[in-house]
């Protein structure tokens, strides 16, 4: 795939979806819609990247990754998506710098800084890690890191090269659908605010009946 084809096939993907579910509060983010917005734009960039650079070890910013992980959450709609812009299913590995090694910890960093490089070469424009972590409140209970490559590089990504996983090697960082509308009932907050396939999706989800009012 060309690259002005690759980027028009990411630019084409609705993931208002993925928004929504990051700005509520009760079971999502609770992230600003200006918040969603901006890491959207990067996490488009990001696919870019994991399809221009398939073999190399790459790690995404924590919040990239974030929206990553609630892309992932609609299973039938990244499914599709991923067969729209890379032609197989982009995985995700979760453990990347978290055996207790320096060795593990450095190649977590290592890879965010492979990542800078290739996302400023690409796009021309200044990789926003430093300014996201001088933006971001740091909690001195819940972070150990507060460096800027430190604290903002995920702790998982997709393995490089759509090979075997091989541990620390070749990966890299740390709902609802068609047809019934899910609304809070007696249970309250035991609700969930997903369900299988069959439910109600948001439209523009692929294999969405049209709307009926």
């Amino acid at each position: 795939m060309k690259a002005n084809e690759l980027f028009n096939a990411i630019m084409q993907l609705d993931l208002t979806s993925i928004k929504i579910k990051l700005t509520h509060v009760q079971s999502g983010e609770g992230w600003s819609l200006d918040k969603a917005n901006a890491v959207e734009k990067e996490y488009r960039r990001f696919l870019c990247l994991m399809k221009s650079f398939p073999d190399e070890d790459t790690a995404p910013l924590v919040d990239v990754d974030t929206f990553w992980h609630y892309h992932i959450l609609d299973t039938v709609k990244y499914a599709t998506d991923c067969e729209q812009v890379f032609g197989y299913f982009l995985h995700h590995y979760p453990y990347v710098g978290m055996d207790g090694t320096f060795e593990d910890e450095q190649f977590r960093l290592e890879s965010g800084a492979r990542m800078r490089v290739l996302y400023e070469t690409m796009f021309g424009e200044t990789y926003p890690d430093a300014q996201a972590a001088a933006a971001q409140t740091i909690s001195t209970t819940n972070d150990r890191h507060a460096s800027g490559q430190t604290r903002m590089t995920a702790w998982c990504a997709g393995p490089a090269g759509q090979g075997p996983i091989r541990a620390c090697e070749n990966t890299t960082a740390w709902c609802a659908g068609p047809a019934v509308k899910i609304t809070a009932h007696a249970s309250g907050n035991a609700t969930a605010w997903c369900a299988d396939p069959a439910a109600r999706k948001f439209p523009g989800q692929p294999g969405l009946p049209p709307e009926r009012h």
